[in-house]
């Protein structure tokens, strides 16, 4: 596939290229072009056009193209779902819920964009100003630069275009270079719903390159950045330099409580499913798991014996549990920090291999909190880090030594323990009863420490992706 720049599909200027694989069989699925900062350019100034045609379209208009979208989503719904998995490595199933959820966050966009009033505000509040009138309305930023992670491309591309566009914005995708021809499709489908070709460019390449020259760039107003820590603060600081608005969803470490009065089964129910989705590459799965010490023995076997029966294979095939990871290089990193792990004392009870290049098995360990993967390690893979606890106070406090706080949970039938656990665990979201891989799509989603600022949603992000104007009238009351 190639890059679209002001609705020309075209190559790099270079004519390099980077090589999309589908990591199962390791077979090339595709190329797209490996851009060059004078492409990148480009884009921004198609896009600085763009956003004066843009802003000055209605709203109303603009709602009928992302609805025209949406729907098309749905109807190619089946092959953005084969293109998803087979580049990304997800279950094929699981692909398809992440373009319904796609579908699903631009209708939202849509819909609340209509509803981004202002305020009429009489200022008799103020001696002196007895006789004027405040109105404030929300205008766009301008151009709004979204930098996309592997992990959920089409639903986190959504997240961003999907409000860049509702509000008025010209946006420029870097998509992930590991798998970025869904989003490829996708911008070429809200082509052909309508968006204008100068208002929305996706520029293919490395994020070292072509994604630091688009986030340090003057001529953008702002950024909206998921994924690590090291790369979101080399974004904050290079934002700072241009006062562009800068919204950060990071790491995580996220933690699961599971008290002795909860529901055991649904808390291994939900810790499987959350830490198995996507093969464990999930920002805010369930990633440590800390067991009161009266049901740890029961959780670890019933968690062992449901991991035991999942299996490994090929994403597109029925009967696979455990696709690939998005490459050799993820799989390695997470074989290594399973070895480091054992290295300082861990408990391997089952799993810990890398398997055919590109796969982890699914994988257990006992751990205790002094270790790594208590703190501040995030691994990306299917693995489940247990701890025994024997207070709600620490495992809260366990839970609070991370630098990261996305997302948790505690499992309790006790709500007096739950809002108490809700109200001091420092973390974006705490799920009761239920997974940490929850974010609905009105959810202010996003982290404490460094795990982000911003809040990523609905009504949130349109707020952050547009200023207040007041006009005053004055003397006329």
């Amino acid at each position: 596939m190639q890059m679209i720049i002001n609705g020309e599909k075209r190559d790099s200027a270079n004519g390099k290229v980077i090589e999309v694989r589908n990591m199962a069989t390791q077979e090339l699925i595709d190329t797209v072009p490996a851009a060059t900062v004078e492409d990148a350019q480009e884009a921004i100034e198609a896009a600085q056009l763009g956003a004066k045609i843009w802003s000055q379209t209605p709203v109303y208009q603009r709602v009928e193209i992302l609805n025209r979208f949406s729907q098309m989503l749905r109807d190619n719904k089946g092959e953005l779902a084969r293109l998803l998995s087979t580049e990304n490595g997800k279950l094929l199933v699981q692909a398809e819920g992440e373009i319904e959820t796609a579908a699903a966050i631009f209708d939202g966009f849509a819909a609340e964009s209509k509803r981004l009033f202002g305020q009429t505000i009489p200022l008799e509040i103020q001696p002196g100003l007895e006789k004027d009138l405040m109105i404030t309305k929300r205008e766009p930023l301008g151009v709004v630069v979204g930098i996309i992670p592997f992990n959920f491309p089409a639903e986190l591309f959504s997240f961003k275009a999907g409000a860049a566009l509702a509000s008025g914005n010209a946006f420029i995708v870097k998509p992930p270079e590991d798998d970025p021809l869904t989003v490829i499709r996708m911008v070429e489908l809200l082509h052909e719903a309508g968006v204008p070709k100068n208002v929305l460019q996706v520029v293919t390449g490395y994020g070292e390159e072509v994604g630091d020259y688009l986030a340090k760039s003057p001529s953008i107003q702002a950024v909206s950045f998921t994924g690590s820590t090291e790369v979101g603060t080399m974004i904050a600081q290079n934002g700072a330099k241009n006062l562009s608005r800068v919204f950060l969803e990071l790491g995580a470490n996220d933690a699961t409580i599971v008290c002795e009065d909860g529901d055991l089964d649904a808390a291994v129910d939900f810790a499987i499913a959350g830490r198995l989705l996507a093969s464990g590459q999930v920002c805010c799965s369930n990633k440590r798991i800390l067991v009161e010490k009266s049901i740890y023995e029961d959780f670890k076997a019933k968690l062992v014996d449901i991991l035991s029966t999942k299996r490994i294979g090929n994403q597109l095939e029925q009967g696979t549990d455990v696709g690939p990871l998005i490459n050799e290089g993820a799989a390695i990193k997470v074989e290594e920090q399973i070895q480091h792990t054992i290295g300082q004392g861990a408990k391997l009870i089952l799993g810990g291999r890398r398997v055919n290049e590109a796969f982890i098995e699914p994988t257990v360990l006992e751990v205790t909190k002094d270790m790594d993967i208590a703190k501040d390690m995030e691994m990306f893979g299917p693995v489940f880090a247990l701890m025994p606890f024997e207070t709600q106070e620490e495992a809260i406090e366990i839970v609070n030594q991370s630098n990261f706080g996305l997302n948790s949970s505690i499992f309790t039938r006790d709500i007096t323990k739950a809002m108490d656990a809700g109200n001091k665990i420092q973390a974006g979201v705490v799920s009761i009863n239920g997974g940490t891989v929850y974010r609905p799509i009105c959810c202010a989603f996003g982290g404490y420490k460094k795990s982000g600022i911003g809040r990523e949603g609905i009504l949130y992000t349109l707020e952050e992706f547009t200023q207040i104007k007041s006009i005053v009238l004055r003397g006329v009351m």
